[in-house]
């Protein structure tokens, strides 16, 4: 038989409405008592009937969830799709289900236009204030590797990692490191640069434009940023990469150049995702937390969803470094 609010209320010893403010997140509940019921909840196996739920409150039970096109593919191990999964999984304990869709030539997709989604996530710096701002003021928006000014956002510390990467590079005896990305147009990009330059100038060097290359957005941009690199008349002891795609290419580019990674150049990459242990040698790269970043953001929206009167707000996770082989360290 269907498991019911009223068998969890019966088992917890609290009324059935008690058990439906806990389970939808809203209304007074203890955090203890909120947690217990949850966990009762998930051990009867209790789903909700999405349905008669969305009948009573007019809500569709669904979030949106939007990318740009450009970051598909998506799976397990990409950067977004590692994200979503953790959004989905969130959101999912209080009763939502997420729609996922693509932005496709800077049009919002048909369910948000439609208002199939009761709130939105957007993910990644591809999405314009312009498309999302006109939203926002309609739907509750977090948005994820991208801020905007006053709206709710979820970001890794890029200029934190920027510093935190240079400045380990600055510690094994680099005075030439060269900067490569795919474009400093992309706002995340931009800050891991800023990090890179703060962490220089605080050794008292200056940021030397021959060494900053950018390669464009297109699938082979790694190679073509290297390509620049290497035609430059004194290669750099060191590299540090806006993002691992950038990193693994960088490796690969010396390695076919007959040069060694770390004794000739060493090479530090910025994610720490699946490319960073697939290459050799191991990639030294900052670590974006992706799993934190997808569940911060469905807990905004749920938040939101609640009280849609509350202050937005920004959330910056920490982005420590994973130390391996490419940099010139042993690893871990």
């Amino acid at each position: 038989m269907r498991v019911t609010i009223h068998d969890i209320a019966k088992l917890v010893g609290v009324s059935p409405s008690t058990v439906s403010r806990a389970l939808s997140g809203k209304g007074r509940i203890s955090p203890a008592m909120r947690e217990r019921i949850r966990k009762v909840a998930e051990e009867l196996g209790y789903q909700p009937n999405m349905l008669a739920r969305g009948l009573a409150t007019r809500s569709t039970c669904a979030v949106g969830v939007v990318i740009h096109e450009r970051h598909l593919p998506l799976d397990e191990r990409s950067f977004y799709g590692v994200i979503l999964e953790a959004i989905e999984a969130e959101v999912s304990k209080h009763g939502y289900h997420v729609v996922f869709s693509t932005l496709r030539n800077h049009a919002l997709p048909r369910c948000v236009r439609e208002r199939r989604v009761d709130g939105l996530i957007f993910l990644g710096t591809d999405i314009k204030e312009e498309l999302v701002r006109p939203i926002s003021t309609e739907l509750p928006v977090v948005l994820v590797d991208h801020c905007i000014p006053g709206l709710t956002s979820v970001v890794g510390d890029n200029v934190g990692g920027g510093r935190l990467a240079t400045e380990h590079l600055l510690s094994h005896g680099h005075r030439n490191i060269a900067f490569v990305a795919e474009t400093l147009e992309d706002p995340s990009f931009r800050a891991r640069f800023d990090g890179y330059r703060q962490a220089l100038e605080e050794h008292g060097l200056r940021v030397r434009k021959e060494l900053i290359v950018e390669g464009g957005r297109r699938s082979d941009s790694d190679r073509i940023a290297m390509e620049k690199l290497l035609r430059k008349k004194k290669l750099p002891t060191a590299i540090f990469a806006a993002n691992d795609f950038m990193a693994v290419g960088a490796i690969r580019a010396l390695t076919k150049a007959g040069l060694r990674v770390p004794d000739d150049v060493a090479v530090v990459g910025f994610d720490d995702g699946a490319l960073a242990t697939l290459v050799h040698p191991p990639l030294t790269s900052v670590h974006v937390p992706r799993v934190e970043m997808g569940k911060s953001a469905a807990f905004c929206l749920l938040e939101l969803l609640s009280s849609p009167k509350k202050v937005s707000q920004v959330i910056v996770l920490p982005t420590p470094l994973t130390i391996r082989e490419s940099c010139g360290c042993r690893g871990v």
